[in-house]
């Protein structure tokens, strides 16, 4: 506990005011007899009710027993206190990193003894809740909830308290029922769109098992609030489970695959499919009770579910062919838009790269690959800036989101 130089201060008063209190007390009753406070001091007994009041003003008391302190005279606990109060103010002159460290180096000597007790998850919480939080890896943390846990979890619930996030009502009672059991393989992003809660006509949508009956994600922010309160749900019911915040990480490190979805009409029902996909590959990974998914693992997940996913083709008049298989006409639904006049038509002038080989769909050997017409072509990124479509990547990799 940090304390303040005024906090300190007021509590080294309240010491001394307690201890000239129990002199001035003792004097009166001796008329002023005796060799002062210490003979008082170390004979007379810490009465419970005074040990209470002590421990309210002195926090650092309540680590004793109160067997032990009961044993000790007012002075000696006076004294335990002051020293406590130089250790803080010692503690808080040392450097950051020094302090974290030492917290670290310290976590395998500090067990916490949890006793037993009960819990309902409602209206009785067992103290254990308020543990600190767990500062081994997320993925130790994931395989122990499996082992825990078991196979399907804990009985599904829907009164979560989202409103306090802002999010109240945002979430299907088809999506709680999901987000419940850790190995369900169904559940879908759908579940967690605002869309599909709160009318009569999607009433009957909220329990649906199938999500195909759900409504669908249609722009890049109906996906961002469907993440978020996927996110913020799976916060209340597992908050040992990080693959949530792992699935997050990646689409806004990769500002929502942008790179690869700009050019197409509905970039937001593309990166939902791939959430579905991967909620559906972790729980596969909890049944065969293996690791979730990282961040960095997603990248590649994402590389390979869009390298595979047929390209849809913009038509257009003139022009060579563009970094996404069209040079044409552009929609940008979800991102950033051009200019009405550029919004139109974006040319891309043509460059001797296989674009092909960027979808990896060309098993050529490099330097061996040749266009329609016989011109060598290179392996190499053909990703190219829309406010300067002359320009090209041109680097030793495929096309990716990252440049």
């Amino acid at each position: 506990m940090d304390l303040e130089d005024s906090e300190i201060e007021e509590l080294a008063n309240q010491a001394s005011t307690i201890a000239r209190t129990e002199l001035s007390s003792f004097r009166r009753l001796r008329g002023g007899g005796g060799s002062g406070f210490n003979d008082y001091s170390r004979t007379a007994p810490i009465r419970a009710n005074d040990l209470a009041v002590l421990k309210t003003r002195f926090p650092y008391l309540t680590d004793f027993s109160d067997e032990f302190l009961m044993s000790r005279s007012t002075d000696e606990l006076l004294r335990i206190e002051s020293t406590s109060m130089k250790l803080r103010d010692a503690e808080k002159g040392r450097d950051v990193e020094d302090r974290l460290h030492a917290n670290k180096a310290a976590l395998a000597s500090r067990v916490t003894a949890v006793e037993a007790g009960s819990d309902n998850r409602w209206t009785e919480l067992h103290a254990a809740r308020f543990l600190g939080g767990a500062a081994c890896s997320t993925q130790k943390l994931w395989l122990q909830a499996r082992i825990h846990i078991g196979l399907t979890g804990h009985p599904p619930l829907s009164n979560y308290d989202m409103t306090s996030c802002g999010l109240g009502g945002f979430i299907t009672n088809g999506g709680w029922l999901k987000l419940g059991n850790p190995a369900s393989t169904r559940i879908s992003l759908q579940y967690f769109n605002i869309n599909n809660c709160g009318s009569k006509a999607g009433a009957a949508r909220m329990l649906a098992a199938n999500s195909d009956d759900l409504a669908e994600i249609q722009d890049l922010g109906e996906f961002k609030l469907a993440l978020r309160s996927l996110k913020t749900a799976a916060q209340f019911v597992c908050p040992w489970n990080f693959s949530f915040l792992a699935l997050e990480g990646f689409l806004i490190q990769s500002d929502f695959c942008r790179a690869e979805l700009l050019h197409e009409d509905k970039p937001a029902h593309t990166l939902c499919q791939f959430v579905d996909f991967i909620l559906a590959t972790n729980a596969d990974r909890w049944r065969d009770s293996e690791g979730f998914l990282t961040t960095g693992e997603l990248a590649s997940y994402w590389a390979s579910f869009y390298g595979a996913r047929p390209k849809a083709r913009n038509s257009h008049s003139g022009g060579g062919p563009g970094p996404m298989g069209g040079g044409g006409g552009v929609s940008h639904s979800g991102y950033s838009r051009l200019p009405a006049e550029k919004k139109k038509r974006v040319r891309f002038p043509w460059v001797d790269i296989c674009h092909m080989w960027n979808l990896g769909k060309c098993a050529k050997p490099a330097g061996t690959c040749v266009s329609s017409k016989g011109v060598p072509l290179r392996h190499c990124c053909d990703w190219r800036d829309l406010s300067n479509p002359a320009a090209v990547c041109g680097r030793d990799h495929q096309r990716t989101q990252f440049h």
